[in-house]
């Protein structure tokens, strides 16, 4: 309990203070020790900038869309596991869907990679073997959400289905 919830309290001193480091001194601690107060002052600067309610609506929209495709979609797939009567295809798809739960974010942005890349991306060789010119991905503003949304899906729908599935095998028939 104090390893997981009251050390990491510290970290919000960070906050009020105008963190500088040392280069004779390179300690973390020492440097947060001897950083100045500032009170408010970090926050001030945050919610004066132009972009701050752009983050505030961002980080609500997401987590709104999050919360309600991350129970949708899960109570769907797990009612669909349900019907399912054969047990080897059953375990099958369950494995298959719970697999991206057990990647880390960096493999799982580098399958992302492996079809978004613009040189040699299966969606882009597609398009050029179809004689169109190659979307840069990474650089289009416009289908980021899309992409956020389902990267997060993909990650926690098959944990999240297994939840359900426990839930719902729980029921008498």
């Amino acid at each position: 309990l104090l390893l997981l919830r009251y050390l990491p309290m510290g970290g919000i001193v960070l906050a009020f203070k105008n963190y500088k480091v040392n280069p004779r001194n390179p300690s973390f601690i020492s440097n947060l020790i001897n950083s100045k107060w500032v009170g408010f002052k970090n926050f001030e600067f945050l919610f004066k900038t132009d972009s701050a309610w752009v983050m505030i609506r961002n980080t609500l929209a997401y987590n709104i869309v999050f919360i309600i495709l991350g129970v949708v979609i899960p109570v769907a797939f797990a009612i669909m596991m349900n019907e399912i009567t054969r047990k080897f295809f059953k375990k099958a798809y369950q494995t298959m869907m719970f697999f991206p739960y057990f990647m880390s974010w960096v493999v799982a942005s580098y399958f992302l990679d492996a079809f978004l890349n613009q040189d040699n991306g299966l969606i882009n060789s597609i398009l050029r073997n179809a004689g169109k010119e190659p979307i840069q991905w990474y650089m289009s503003a416009g289908v980021w959400p899309f992409i956020l949304i389902f990267m997060y899906l993909w990650k926690s729908t098959g944990y999240n289905m297994v939840i359900y599935l426990s839930s719902i095998s729980g029921i008498d028939t």
